[in-house]
């Protein structure tokens, strides 16, 4: 698969993803707290649906309620659109688990976000 520009991933980045993705380093991350370990075990039984359908593995990183996906393609050295395909899954899946109780954590700042 094909490696995006940069500029295809900012136009991706601003326009197609609505959580706060962090791009570093040829990958996009985003770092999650769930409100409860019932709601972590959820997400993580639907991420592997979605990398056993599109054959697309993010790296996962768990503690306890917090958690950090990571994508990128590892063949194209960087990132492709099936990252952002993936991104987006990931997306629908959190607007479904917990509309009230998702807090997105960025770089630099940690804030609740009600009514996804």
């Amino acid at each position: 698969m094909k490696r995006l520009t940069e500029q295809e991933q900012l136009k991706w980045l601003n326009e197609e993803l609505h959580y706060p993705w962090i791009l570093k380093e040829g990958q996009i991350i985003l770092k999650v707290s769930m409100h409860s370990m019932q709601e972590v075990h959820e997400l993580l039984t639907r991420l592997s649906r979605v990398s056993h359908e599109l054959n697309h593995h993010p790296d996962t990183l768990v503690n306890a309620k917090d958690i950090e996906v990571s994508l990128t393609t590892h063949d194209a050295n960087g990132l492709t659109l099936l990252d952002f395909q993936y991104a987006q899954e990931v997306e629908q899946i959190l607007d479904n688990i917990s509309q009230n109780n998702i807090f997105y954590m960025s770089a630099m700042s940690t804030f609740r976000v009600n009514n996804i």
